[in-house]
């Protein structure tokens, strides 16, 4: 499980950041020095704080905020331990925010929630991974297994690897990232945030277990192609439990939990089959027992890709 994700940082932007982090510090504390106690006053920058650049004030008080020292207690308490921030970031208990100007992203904050407390950080300041050092987000043998709370790397098809995160079936580009980069395109024309959104939509749904709809046959089967997944029966965990399904060659998803727990709960002698009677799920035989039901779970060895149902036999009265 890749969680120590310091020891992956980019050396050179950890020291800018670092160097960024202490001037960040000294011009807090003589900026919140100036302001009255108790009282969240607009920011200003004093004439003791111009002494620091004035892009770091700016990145440090999104001067549109009212914002106080407190504001930023966990980034300063833990400017020194950047795999916190991060997953502060990346696995906020609420919605992620970013305040700044879209044309100088980096002059900005990034708003998130710990412990019930919307906390903010720099935007410069918030640590940078190198994603090309993380696992890349890739099936086993048509498995999709990932650690809950995991880094990993994804690659577009612009060529470029971007830093992907877990959460509890949620799979997409990390907060820290894509709340920081610059919207829109790269150089190239090619819009990789669209491609990566699609992606997340779709592998997210699957690892929930809520459906693939609002995709097109052609398209899930690229998107699956893409994390490894090829025609046949697939299984995905991604920290909300695994779930089991099956591609088909023209693209079609099929859940393979929901025909198993439809095939489990019914009352076959109901439906006119007696005891004795053999399914075959799957390809996996499955016998109707004395009290109308069979049994099959969806962690079978399947070789088939059709349920095939027994010929209802007549009863004879005496």
């Amino acid at each position: 499980m890749v969680r120590n994700v310091a020891d992956i940082y980019q050396s050179e932007k950890y020291s800018m950041a670092a160097q960024k982090v202490k001037r960040a510090q000294g011009a807090l504390n003589i900026l919140t020095s100036s302001g009255r106690q108790g009282q969240r006053d607009m920011i200003y920058i004093s004439h003791s704080g111009r002494t620091y650049s004035k892009e770091s004030v700016v990145a440090l008080f999104d001067t549109a905020l009212n914002l106080s020292a407190s504001d930023f207690s966990f980034y300063f308490d833990h400017y020194n331990n950047m795999p916190a921030l991060l997953d502060a970031i990346n696995f906020s208990e609420g919605f992620v925010t970013s305040s700044c100007n879209p044309e100088m992203r980096e002059l900005g904050v990034l708003s998130f929630k710990i412990g019930g407390v919307r906390q903010y950080i720099p935007n410069y300041a918030i640590p940078k991974i190198n994603a090309g050092a993380l696992p890349n987000i890739s099936a086993k043998n048509n498995k999709l297994i990932l650690n809950n709370k995991g880094y990993y790397c994804y690659t577009a098809k612009n060529g470029k690897n971007y830093t992907w995160t877990v959460n509890n079936g949620h799979v997409d580009w990390a907060n820290s990232e894509s709340m920081s980069e610059a919207i829109g395109e790269n150089s190239s024309g090619y819009n990789y945030r669209w491609e990566m959104s699609q992606a997340s939509n779709l592998i997210s749904r699957l690892a929930k277990g809520s459906g693939s709809h609002g995709f097109s046959n052609e398209e899930q089967k690229e998107i699956l192609a893409g994390f490894g997944i090829t025609e046949g029966f697939f299984t995905i965990d991604a920290g909300a439990g695994p779930h089991h399904y099956m591609l088909l060659d023209n693209g079609v998803i099929v859940d393979v939990d929901e025909k198993i727990d439809f095939m489990n709960r019914t009352d076959w002698k109901k439906q006119g089959y007696q005891t004795g009677d053999v399914f075959k799920v799957y390809g996996k035989e499955c016998i109707v027992d004395e009290a109308g039901y069979i049994k099959v779970s969806a962690e079978d060895v399947f070789t088939e890709t059709e349920i095939q149902y027994p010929e209802k036999r007549k009863t004879h009265h005496t």
